[in-house]
């Protein structure tokens, strides 16, 4: 079953970076997104066990997949949704399904990326 984790970056009382790592209501913070997403496995996987993961990195820079106007409301609507949370509140309906279509589409794009990767390094390895 694929699984979801997001990482944001929070900006602490002194203006330093601090990541959160969040799996459904499994979170996990760290100084760096990679302590951020190790605490947050270690959590996740049982004692002596590793974890099999595929980590497939959004850098949020606008590209041809998805724009920065698309990009900064995606970040909006999480933030407001993540706000949401910590009052017991919930989107608007419409908030909600713009949200779940920005989603869709940046799946879209993460997969037309990674199309574009392996299209890449399929021309670069061909005799």
């Amino acid at each position: 079953m694929l699984q979801t984790i997001e990482i944001y970056r929070e900006w602490g009382k002194q203006k330093t970076d601090r990541y959160r790592a969040v799996r459904g209501q499994q979170q996990a913070k760290g100084k760096t997104p990679g302590q951020a997403l190790d605490s947050l496995e270690k959590m996740l996987t049982p004692d002596g066990e590793t974890a099999n993961s595929l980590i497939i990195l959004q850098r949020f820079q606008p590209d041809e997949f998805f724009s920065e106007p698309q990009q900064m409301r995606l970040q909006e609507l999480m933030s407001r949704f993540h706000e949401t949370i910590k009052r017991d509140t919930a989107l608007t309906s419409d908030e909600r399904t713009e949200l779940e279509q920005l989603v869709d589409m940046e799946w879209i794009a993460a997969i037309a990326r990674t199309t574009n990767i392996l299209a890449q390094i399929n021309k670069s390895s061909d005799p």
